[in-house]
């Protein structure tokens, strides 16, 4: 198998490649699909560059990129990049830093001159250095406190024992409090100047004009080499290596780990080629050994390269009484795989999966820029190009050798991160390693190239009308099918139901989430098996969205599949047979999700707060279900509600795709001919409380998260644009909440603000993740800010700054296949298709008075919930 045409999705015409004298590496390319921008900025500073004096200080100087120069004051790089209609961000990692600005194509060179400045010029002011050292302790608390990411760095830490990934990559507080003015600005003189750093510009830009701008902002910066104080290597074997420990923690964290090559070694493409194998969709070898056992709600695995080194890594989560067994089922699995190699079949799954999702990435402009930066820090963009070749080009024969050599058993890190109550696996590394050794043989399901028959063109569908750039027709069974022309590689296509959760009785919630997992485990026509390899030959899969009003199933395949994929969707919809193992599965594996989200300091949260905004009423309850409603559901009514919710209820298709609508739309008629449609349920209207209600939940974490909501407009109210302007001052870098509970007051390093919109009801939320001492004054914060809104009107600049940022936002999502999908399908059910071309215009004729109408409305101390996750504040 070699590459295809699809993966060369970045012809090298297009790309405009200059080194400027200073060594700036400029690429340039451009792509009028959209009319937006992205600028990254990537400079090879990480992790790795630090010296154990100043450790965390790469990630230090990302947070200080954002805080002033000698013309921009603290908060106008973020303010005047959101003016543009355009956000910003930056994340550092062990070989690099990257600065990203996204923007309608409009703003180009606004963003061009923010990211310029913010990159040249930077001040790291000692007074505001001091304030965000105390947002990034935050930060580093709230890492503490998610159980993956302490599993994982803690098994980098066990793999070595000289080199600069053993560290906690962000820092400890004391060493945090240590950095000073002089460090920083030491740091970013020897790194941040143009021979280090990457420059790419992909969108709707003239080249000519792009290099203009570009040339004539960083062509007069010094040129310059940094001075690297490179850290000790690993030289030896690892040996076996094991790790337990507990927390409070609801799931075991279970991660394999070993030392692998650097990214450019000739073994790496073949490494991730296996980690997809073992662990890429749900026709892989460790989803089927170990998630459809129901020994672990998740398992993935992936060669991870910061260039200079890899980790290969299996890492699953699960509940703690299974944990003993999932450590041996994906030993066991390993080790077949070492001994007995790879199937042809599997081989050509995994290649197929992983070039679509190499291609998936590069939708949008900012996957694009960040591609070619990647690539061309190491070494020539078209590299990506080459090392994908090399991935698509390996055999099975390969593959087995790469696993015998590097997956050694002798050789493997092992942590396991259980809650306190669970007991401990092994003792010591020597009982960990007779557990594992003593697991039985794996049994791998034989592999397959199943048949794929795309389904019949229906002539006798009613073609409709046209709105919004949606093409209208029907099923004969009078089913709506909508179709949007959209240019691009992929194909995406839904089918959703009106109701669900919102329909279930109360004893019997969770119904339509079961559903939703369990009809993609057979059908009439398919095994679990052959729904997943096909899924995944077409380079998607089919999944599955159970929310509050609405569930449904989509799945997103290259253009040139999409016959094949409308038929493999029409058939979970239609043809589940939701058998008995499959469910028994699935509710286990829910119950265990629900255990899993007590661990998530931001989403449990949310939960406890909506659960009391709505109490008594289906917006309240989980669409999920609960540990009460979840084991009383039986296989009997899940089927029923299959046929009574779905097929005989208001249901929609929903494609879009680069072909003609007619075309597209007869696929989907002579597929979906079992949806007969329906009424809609009647619901009542939620009831807000008229009072303060608290729900507190204590945990041994070393933050304090807390969201704070307030009433707010529904989907059907036009006041919903005002809202939403409201959470555009509010929040996000250069927001109000933002600016002065994190950049003022350092009291967190997450400040949220969002409105949430139902059909009947909505709510204003408002989320801060603090210190445990600090939660009072957070609160305090919060509250001071709502009372803001309601007391007086918004500036006229931060109204005309809020409307072009949510208009700039609204146009970069379009370029995502399955937003514009989700956009016309929440269109279709719970508005007008003429939404879809009104947006602009809606959010124009938002004024401050109506913001401020809205906040006096809603926003009232006195009716406010919170839910609360207490922690004790651990030190970190």
């Amino acid at each position: 198998m070699t590459i295809s045409d699809l993966a060369l999705a970045l012809d090298p015409a297009t790309v405009r490649r200059t080194v400027l004298p200073n060594g700036l590496r400029v690429l340039v390319r451009q792509d009028r699909s959209a009319p937006v921008v992205a600028i990254v900025t990537y400079v090879s500073a990480g992790y790795f560059d630090e010296t154990d004096d100043v450790v965390g200080i790469a990630h230090v100087l990302e947070h200080m990129f954002f805080k002033g120069t000698p013309t921009r004051g603290v908060g106008e790089i973020a303010r005047q990049t959101k003016a543009a209609g355009g956000y910003l961000n930056a994340a550092t990692i062990y070989d690099h830093t990257s600065y990203y600005a996204v923007l309608p194509s409009s703003g180009f060179v606004q963003g061009l001159d923010v990211q310029f400045d913010a990159y040249a010029n930077s001040l790291i002011d000692a007074g505001e250095l001091a304030r965000e050292l105390e947002v990034i302790i935050q930060e580093a608390k709230r890492k503490s406190d998610n159980p993956s990411a302490v599993a994982t760095e803690t098994l980098y830490e066990l793999l070595h024992d000289r080199h600069r990934i053993r560290r906690w990559r962000i820092g400890r507080e004391p060493g945090l409090r240590a950095l000073t003015r002089g460090a920083m600005t030491k740091f970013y003189r020897n790194f941040y100047h143009p021979g280090n750093t990457v420059l790419t510009v992909v969108g709707d830009v003239d080249p000519d004009e792009a290099m203009r701008e570009i040339e004539a902002r960083y062509g007069a910066l010094p040129a310059g080499t940094p001075a690297r104080v490179t850290g000790p290597t690993e030289e030896g074997s690892a040996g076996f290596r094991y790790r337990e420990w507990a927390g409070d923690i609801g799931q075991a964290q279970v991660a394999f780990g070993w030392r692998t090559p650097p990214t450019l070694d000739e073994a790496t493409p073949g490494l991730d080629i296996l980690a997809t194998v073992l662990a890429g969709g749900r026709a892989s070898r460790l989803y089927r050994a170990v998630r459809e056992r129901k020994l672990a709600t998740s398992v993935s695995a992936y060669d991870y390269t910061p260039t200079s080194l890899g980790v290969f890594v299996v890492h699953a989560e699960t509940p703690p009484e299974h944990a003993a067994d999932a450590a041996r089922a994906i030993w066991a699995q390993l080790r077949t795989l070492r001994e007995h190699g790879v199937h042809d079949a599997e081989l050509v799954r995994a290649k197929r999966l992983y070039e679509s999702r190499w291609v998936r990435r590069l939708e949008d402009m900012e996957g694009q820029a960040n591609y070619l930066a990647e690539w061309e820090a190491l070494g020539d963009w078209r590299r990506g190009d080459e090392y994908l070749e090399r991935a698509l080009a390996v055999t099975p024969e390969e593959l087995t050798a790469l696993a015998r050599r590097f997956l050694d058993p002798d050789q493997a890190g092992v942590v396991v991160y259980r809650p306190e109550r669970s007991p401990a696996l092994a003792v010591d590394p020597a009982a960990m390693r007779a557990l594992l050794d003593a697991a039985p043989p794996a049994l791998v399901e034989p592999a397959s190239l199943p048949a794929m028959v795309a389904p019949a063109v229906h002539t006798g569908m009613r073609a409709l009308e046209e709105e919004a750039g949606v093409s209208v027709f029907a099923t004969t069974a009078g089913v709506p099918i909508l179709v949007r022309r959209k240019p691009g590689a992929l194909m995406h296509a839904g089918v959703f139901a009106l109701g669900g959760a919102r329909d279930e009785p109360a004893a019997h919630a969770g119904l339509t989430s079961l559903l939703v997992r369990t009809a993609i485990k057979g059908t009439t026509n398919r095994t679990v098996s052959q729904i997943a390899e096909e899924g995944e030959l077409l380079g998607g899969s089919v999944g599955g969205s159970a929310g509050s009003e609405s569930f449904g199933w989509s799945i997103s395949v290259p253009a040139r599949h999409v016959a094949a994929a409308v038929d493999l969707l029409s058939d979970v919809a239609q043809h589940a047979t939701i058998p008995v193992d499959a469910l028994e599965t699935e509710r286990a594996l829910a119950l265990a999700d629900l255990t899993a989200l007590r661990d998530d300091m931001y989403r449990y949260p949310l939960r406890l707060a909506t659960g009391a905004a709505f109490a008594g009423h289906p917006y309240g309850v989980p669409a999920t279900g609960d540990e009460t409603t979840l084991p009383g559901l039986t296989v009997e009514q899940v089927r029923d509600w299959h046929r009574r919710r779905l097929l005989n209820a208001p249901a929609v298709i929903g494609i879009v795709g680069d072909a003609d609508p007619a075309e597209l739309a007869g696929l989907a008629a002579g597929a979906f001919g079992q949806l007969r449609g329906g009424a809609p349920a009647p619901l009542p209207a939620p009831h807000w409380p008229a009072g303060v209600v608290l729900r507190v939940e204590q945990r041994e974490k070393a933050q304090t998260a807390l969201a704070l909501m307030f009433p707010g407009p529904a989907r059907t109210d036009d006041a919903r644009f005002a809202t939403a302007m409201i959470a555009g001052v509010a929040s996000g870098l250069g927001g109000r909440f933002f600016d002065e509970l994190r950049d003022r007051q350092s009291l967190g390093y997450t400040v949220h603000a969002f409105a949430s919109e139902r059909a009947l009801a909505g709510a204003f939320v408002s989320y801060i993740a603090t210190s445990p001492e600090k939660e009072d004054v957070a609160r305090r914060g919060l509250l001071a800010e709502f009372a803001k809104l309601r007391d007086e009107p918004v500036t006229a600049r931060e109204l005309e700054q809020a409307q072009t940022y949510a208009i700039g936002v609204h146009a970069i999502r379009q370029q995502s296949g399955g937003a514009v999908l989700g956009d016309m399908v929440d269109a279709w059910l719970f508005g007008r298709l003429p939404e879809l071309d009104e947006f602009d215009a809606r959010v124009r004729a938002v004024t401050a008075a109506e913001m401020r109408r809205i906040a006096r409305t809603y926003f009232d101390e006195s009716r406010r919930v919170e839910g609360i996750i207490r922690g004790v504040g651990a030190t970190v």
